[in-house]
């Protein structure tokens, strides 16, 4: 686990995710076999919100806006957040039907309390420096029994590298945490969360295999099901996701 301190090497977070911003694509612009190993995630965080007609639901951390224009066509209102002007100015050229985009910080979100009936956290938490700080800032804003949702690597083994945009020894892709069930049950029970949900996808072996791919025609259900065959026989999953509810 890394530590707050050791968390620091990654140096200034702000310039460092607003250069980031260069390098995020509009989905169609993906590789084929990313495009469809990622459409099978978001899809995995749709089903597990069950969203309903009219919620408010805030995308922190909103990367291309892909994932906030599915809640949009589930019937959510949804408001598109990140932290430099030009990553939320790229979501907002390929998904301008969203209810709203915001330029903010996560650990300053500018919002009033109890605002949002939904908050999504999608392969951002690894990033954070503070995550009590985060979590508690993302449980201010939602209303009583709201529910955070959020997507993470699954015990991904830290690494480090030079990083492209500060010339500094870096973890690899800014991830700075590494997590599995027992801490990110700890983490949300710190901020006042109680965790409903917690899902194991995309089989490392399957995704070396082709899976995704090849099954992109496929009902979610049974690329799920597969999917969960394989991470109960061969427990490689890339990804975990967690939906939590706010304490009432």
């Amino acid at each position: 686990m890394t530590t707050q301190t050791d968390a620091s090497r990654l140096h200034d977070y702000k310039a460092h995710y607003t250069a980031d911003a260069d390098a995020i694509v509009a989905p169609e612009a993906l590789n084929p076999h990313w495009h469809a190993s990622e459409k099978r995630r978001i899809e995995t965080l749709v089903q597990l919100l069950h969203l309903r007609g009219g919620e408010c639901v805030l995308d922190v951390g909103c990367g291309s806006g892909w994932l906030a224009e599915r809640c949009r066509c589930a019937g959510a209102q949804v408001a598109a957040m990140d932290i430099g002007l030009k990553g939320v100015s790229g979501a907002k050229g390929r998904f301008p039907a969203l209810a709203s985009f915001q330029v903010g910080d996560l650990y300053h979100l500018p919002f009033k309390n109890a605002y949002f009936d939904v908050l999504i956290l999608s392969e951002v938490v690894e990033h954070l420096e503070d995550i009590p700080s985060a979590l508690a800032e993302a449980a201010r804003v939602l209303k009583p029994g709201g529910r955070l949702l959020i997507s993470v690597p699954y015990r991904e083994k830290i690494v480090e590298h030079l990083c492209i945009h500060c010339n500094q020894l870096t973890p690899a892709n800014a991830h700075l945490h590494s997590f599995d069930e027992e801490r990110m049950a700890e983490l949300c029970q710190t901020a006042g969360l109680e965790i409903e949900r917690l899902h194991r996808l995309a089989n490392k072996l399957l995704e070396m295999a082709g899976f995704p791919l090849f099954s992109t025609r496929w009902p979610y259900s049974c690329w799920r099901g597969v999917d969960a065959l394989f991470n109960a026989m061969l427990p490689k999953p890339a990804f975990m996701c967690a939906l939590a509810r706010k304490k009432i």
